[in-house]
Formats: C-alpha cells, sequence, structure tokens
C-alpha cells in the first residue's frame, strides 16, 4: 500500500528509533517521493543517478523526505531496494548526532554479511543528503563495492558504488559495536566507549566536498 510517510516517527523526535522505525512488512523494495513511499516490484529506472549505499536512516523513508521535502529534488523520487553486501557491514561512530542518536557507518568486516539498502540519487538529491552528513563523513566509491553487491538478477550492476564513510569507529572492550539489523538497538555512549580509526579501504576514491558548505561542485557530480 501507498503510505504517507509523514505518519511514521522522525528520528528527530525520537532518537531512539533510529535508524529505520518502520515494522518488518514495511521493509520491501520501495519508490519515496514528495512523502509518499510505494511498494516497488519493477526495475527501477537508474538512468543519470548515483548508486549509493544508504547503512544508516537515509534508508527510512521518514528521513528522506525530512531532509528533501521542499526542494525540486523531493519530486524525483528515491528508488531503495534490499541488498547484501559480503565482506562489510555496518558499525556504530564513537560520536553522539545533534538529533540525539549515535549515527552509523560501512566499515571493512572481512567474512560478513550485511543486510542494507540501496538507492539511487539524483545528483541534486544526493548534493541535499551531502549538506547534511558532517565532515568527519567521507563519501567514497569504489568498484569493489558494486562487486560485493549481491543483486536480484533483473538488476543492473554498478560500476562504482557509493557510501558514506565515517573517520572512526565505536568500540568496547577492544570489540567495533557493529549494528544489529534483527534486533532494535537504543545505541548510548557511556563510560569505556573507546574510538578506533577507520581508514578508507586503498584505491578507493573519495569524493571532494566543500569544507564550508559540504556541497559537491557540479563537475565532481558529472563524473560519479
Amino acid at each position: 500500500m501507498t503510505s504517507h510517510v509523514c505518519t511514521w516517527p522522525s528520528l528527530a523526535e525520537v532518537p531512539a528509533l533510529y535508524p529505520d522505525a518502520r515494522n518488518r512488512p514495511n521493509r520491501g523494495p520501495f519508490l519515496y517521493r514528495a512523502g509518499k513511499s510505494w511498494p516497488m516490484w519493477t526495475r527501477p529506472d537508474t538512468s543519470g543517478r548515483i548508486p549509493l549505499l544508504a547503512v544508516g536512516s537515509n534508508g527510512y523513508p521518514r528521513q528522506l523526505q525530512d531532509k528533501l521535502a521542499g526542494t525540486p529534488a523531493d519530486l524525483q523520487g528515491v528508488p531503495t531496494i534490499p541488498t547484501i553486501l559480503h565482506d562489510f557491514d555496518v558499525a556504530y561512530c564513537p560520536i553522539r548526532s545533534r538529533k540525539g542518536y549515535v549515527p552509523v557507518t560501512l566499515a571493512a568486516r572481512p567474512g560478513a554479511i550485511c543486510l542494507t539498502w540501496l538507492q539511487w540519487l539524483t545528483p541534486e538529491q544526493l548534493n541535499i543528503i551531502s549538506a547534511t552528513e558532517g565532515s568527519r563523513y567521507a563519501l567514497v566509491g569504489s568498484h569493489e563495492l558494486g562487486e560485493r553487491l549481491q543483486l536480484r538478477p533483473q538488476l543492473r550492476r554498478p560500476e562504482a558504488v557509493y557510501a558514506w564513510w565515517f573517520d572512526s569507529l565505536m568500540q568496547r572492550d577492544g570489540t567495533t559495536v557493529w549494528h544489529n539489523v534483527y534486533r532494535r538497538q537504543v545505541m548510548t555512549l557511556i563510560d569505556g566507549s573507546q574510538s578506533v580509526a577507520n581508514p578508507i579501504p586503498a584505491g578507493w576514491r573519495e569524493v571532494a566536498r566543500e569544507p564550508e558548505t559540504l556541497v559537491i561542485e557540479p563537475e565532481t557530480l558529472s563524473e560519479l
């Protein structure tokens, strides 16, 4: 059924529901557009769009509305599908966001099988979302991420896939704190939490963003 995403909680109001407040039956492929979410059963038109892994709240339709509402980019639609990623996983960052939750990041984890989301953004949408991602996040891309995706046969495999990559990970007792997609976790920063570097893998591209505005120049966007 078509859903009005404003009926779902905003993470700014209920940060404990981060990164996704939907129930299981509503976590299938979807198309978000202008405050509504439609189930998506056919192959999306991805021409002219940039494939991006949404490992955190950007895969939640209400979060897309909160970021895109009131802009022309909100009318362009965001096709999003669940996907499986091998040898990478989603880890918690050692910070608290301005909205009150502990965010997550993509990180290397050999042997892992990660359930996440792949979405295709227009350049305008990517730039709006880029401005919401703090300066400690890097927008990275690589052919390796595309190769590690497990996609349905009818979907064209992207040559390169992009993702937001935070510069460090949360650890407790020397172990990285990974996000568990099967169990809701209310993550907090407590005494004993440590920070460990999360280096960008060698050979990956880091997309340049303006230091002040965090947006991406048109010339750079045209290359993605």
